[in-house]
């Protein structure tokens, strides 16, 4: 008896510390984390090593994948499991995410020492020994068996809403125990709601008022509802639900009557409050940045300078400034109605302006990534040559010309000379700030032209005009445009940085408003 006993102690022995060691890795095939993990495992480990330790991928999309997940949660006593995937056992720990797999590099060799050797991974341990390279998939179809069907007599209708958000990874696996409740279930009826469509948001404000929950941005995705009770900001696994839908309709299904107009009118006049108040910060901020966008400041700049070289008196400093501004804020506000009214025409056909504000969108995140780029090539060579995004040298030495030109005429012609000044850089530099100005001026005319677009267009330009009067006011009392030129150079990265951000907001801005004019 105890030589049998001796026998089996051993073969288990060598079941668990003889086997190579490995590593489970669940989720699906289009997983970019899964890939990273991967291709991470394959950098550290020889593959042609026959003890080298296994990476086994299990795809979660089969049924009998995930089940095998779950059989392994139990196993490991998790009574709250990871909710969001990828999922890797390493060792006796769960870990989500390449981010939870790396945290445990330093404990990488004492973890895979503790491999597991039960019963539910016996296949693993088998395919994992005969494996011939570091990477090898598993499918648990053969030792998990399919879910049977319930047969006993359901005393209501079964109905389940479920909110979920596309690229929401909770939802990914909230997803898989729904198809759990589909094989348990097959009659039950589960209503997919997005929470980033208008219709979303409709239901969810009728979910939020028939389960008296608080209001507010928290994005409740993913969150599964029954007539009497719901689950969020957790896994709601399927024996829940189940045992829910088993008991006697008590509650209100409010999810199957359709959505009304006027619960969707509601709902448009929400975004489109959020989209304006939204618009008033990007006007301001816009206007302030275009304001100190390097090509802009630096024409300001070279223009005080010059007058200081001429020597021109305080009066004459402030006179030329001011009818500079004028030029360029007239300049700019005509540019503004004009490109007001080309886009009001293209607001009577709602595909073309779907089209312009996605293309504008695009054209913003672009420009965020660009401006990025100067940024960071700036910082690393200090070298204002190396931005890509601003005038070429031969427009910079046209607008220098042209203020040498217009700067030495006769004193009673300085004011009339600065304002047409003023509108010839304005233009030429058009290219450089129109990036901004641009798709700040779809944001404001995307109900046509209105007193309140107007009010925003000239809001924007008096807060683009405000760098240029500080730098009047400035040299005109004693600040040379040396000290300026400094101060200039010494916030070139955070001004690219600034700009980037915005770049980004109004990239989204246009592609929520895109979005919106094709409902």
């Amino acid at each position: 008896m105890l030589k049998r006993v001796v026998i089996v102690a051993l073969l288990l022995c060598s079941l668990v510390c003889e086997s190579r060691p490995w590593i489970l890795l669940f989720g699906s095939m289009d997983c970019d984390e899964c890939t990273a993990v991967k291709q991470t495992w394959q950098a550290m480990f020889n593959a042609a090593d026959s003890e080298s330790p296994v990476l086994v991928f299990v795809n979660i999309d089969a049924s009998s994948n995930y089940r095998f997940l779950r059989k392994v949660e139990q196993q490991l006593g998790k009574s709250a499991p990871g909710d969001t995937f990828p999922v890797l056992l390493v060792g006796d720990q769960l870990v989500n995410g390449k981010a939870g797999f790396e945290s445990l590099q330093g404990q990488l060799d004492e973890l895979l020492k503790k491999c597991p050797g039960d019963d539910v991974f016996a296949e693993v341990i088998k395919l994992v020994d005969n494996a011939t390279g570091s990477v090898v998939n598993y499918d648990a179809a053969k030792s998990i068996k399919p879910t049977t069907a319930t047969t006993k007599q359901a005393q209501r209708t079964p109905n389940v809403l479920f909110f979920t958000q596309q690229g929401c990874k909770k939802c990914s696996r909230q997803s898989r125990e729904l198809e759990l409740l589909k094989e348990t279930i097959p009659n039950v009826t589960i209503t997919e709601v997005d929470v980033a469509t208008i219709e979303g948001q409709a239901m969810l404000t009728r979910a939020r008022k028939h389960f008296e929950l608080p209001g507010g941005d928290v994005n409740l995705a993913p969150m599964v509802m029954w007539a009497e009770g719901f689950g969020t900001d957790r896994l709601v696994q399927a024996e829940e639900i189940i045992g829910a839908l088993q008991k006697p309709l008590t509650g209100v299904e409010f999810w199957l009557e359709p959505l009304s107009e006027s619960e969707l009118r509601r709902e448009r006049s929400r975004l489109d409050a959020f989209v304006s108040s939204l618009t008033v910060g990007v006007v301001i901020g816009g206007g302030l940045l275009d304001g100190i966008n390097p090509c802009a400041f630096a024409t300001s700049v070279f223009l005080i300078s010059y007058l200081l070289y001429l020597k021109k008196s305080r009066r004459e400093i402030l006179l030329v400034g001011s009818c500079f501004c004028l030029g360029v804020f007239l300049t700019y506000f005509l540019y503004g109605l004009a490109l007001s009214h080309v886009l009001g025409q293209l607001g009577r056909w709602p595909w073309i302006k779907m089209v312009v504000y996605g293309a504008l969108g695009l054209c913003g995140l672009v420009l965020c990534g660009l401006h990025l780029r100067d940024a960071f090539r700036y910082r690393r060579t200090g070298k204002a040559s190396d931005m890509e995004m601003g005038l070429s040298k031969e427009t910079h030495r046209g607008i220098h010309d042209r203020i040498k030109r217009f700067t030495t005429v006769k004193s009673y012609l300085l004011g009339p000379a600065a304002v047409l000044l003023g509108g010839l850089v304005s233009s030429m530099e058009l290219a450089c700030t129109g990036q901004v100005y641009f798709p700040v001026l779809a944001a404001l005319m995307k109900d046509g032209v209105t007193p309140r677009s107007l009010g925003l267009l000239l809001i924007y330009n008096l807060c683009f005009l405000v760098p240029l009067v500080v730098i009047t006011v400035l040299a005109a009392y004693g600040v040379g445009a040396k000290a300026l030129g400094e101060w200039a150079r010494r916030n070139v990265f955070s001004t690219k940085v600034l700009m980037a951000g915005l770049f980004a907001v109004l990239g989204l801005v246009m592609i929520v408003m895109s979005v919106m004019s094709f409902m």
